[in-house]
């Protein structure tokens, strides 16, 4: 006979427990910050681990470069950090990527959600992005001191806003906070374009996947699509309110597009 029927449906909020002859899987809130704390732990080390290479190679790239220049002669207006695009951006974009296709199924299979995995990499990119702009900052008022020191023109620095008070730096490295996030979640949506629409159409949609990175640059004066506005915004108000408000907005929806986009993936082997 039929076991009966609950009196009442289960309370959505309340954790499940599934037990099968090898393994026990959660569901419900708990197992949802357990699998955020999971993709946060992940997605930090990852961060951390490729930008302690990255700084250290840019950092001796551009102090290393005008002291052999002006050691074995030649001419440069400044190297400055961004003259690759900022290119700590793209470290956060080629993490997304990376551990999006190494790490997604397995967070799953574990008992993660989907949207535990990015949330997990939306965090961890706030707090590692505060380290990669503070860097930005000392990294560009290093450079400049360093052209002072040698008597050699210096092509400015294409922060944000200008790093001459307390609120420009403040100011400037909370875009770059939001920048960071805004390309490591344009990482994930890469892989998830792949997984969710095959190579083809994934490869269409990778171009669409970028206009937020275009819209983050945009709105900070910063990065490749930044060029055009180099210099930064006129004053720190002015800077806070585009761009650190605008990259906030932008990185908000994005962190919605790839939820949506990630809802429906299926995790083929």
């Amino acid at each position: 006979m039929a076991p009966p029927e609950p009196a009442h449906a289960p309370d959505p909020a309340v954790e499940v427990i599934t037990m099968t002859a090898t393994t026990v899987t959660r569901t419900g809130p708990r197992a949802d910050r357990a699998g955020t704390r999971a993709a946060r732990r992940h997605f930090t080390r990852a961060l951390i681990l490729t930008g302690i290479w990255f700084w250290g190679f840019w950092a001796a790239l551009v102090v290393g470069v005008p002291l052999a220049v002006d050691r074995w002669g030649g001419e440069m207006a400044g190297l400055t950090y961004d003259t690759a695009g900022n290119p700590a951006r793209w470290v956060g974009f080629a993490v997304g990527i990376i551990l999006t296709a190494a790490a997604l199924r397995m967070h799953v299979a574990a008992g993660g959600t989907r949207r535990a995995f990015v949330d997990g990499a939306t965090r961890a990119a706030a707090v590692v992005g505060v380290a990669y702009g503070v860097l930005t900052v000392v990294l560009v008022l290093a450079e400049e001191q360093l052209y002072a020191g040698l008597d050699r023109g210096w092509q400015g620095s294409a922060t944000t806003v200008d790093l001459d008070s307390v609120g420009g730096v403040l100011v400037s490295v909370g875009a770059e906070t939001l920048v960071l996030v805004t390309y490591l979640l344009a990482g994930v949506g890469v892989v998830t374009g792949y997984r969710r629409f095959g190579a083809s159409r994934g490869t269409l949609l990778v171009v669409p996947l970028l206009v937020p990175c275009t819209l983050v640059d945009a709105a900070t004066r910063t990065g490749v699509a930044g060029i055009p506005w180099r210099g930064g915004y006129d004053d720190v108000t002015t800077g806070a309110l585009l761009g650190v408000g605008g990259s906030l907005v932008v990185a908000a929806a994005t962190y919605l597009l790839i939820i949506r986009l990630l809802r429906s993936v299926p995790l083929r082997p």
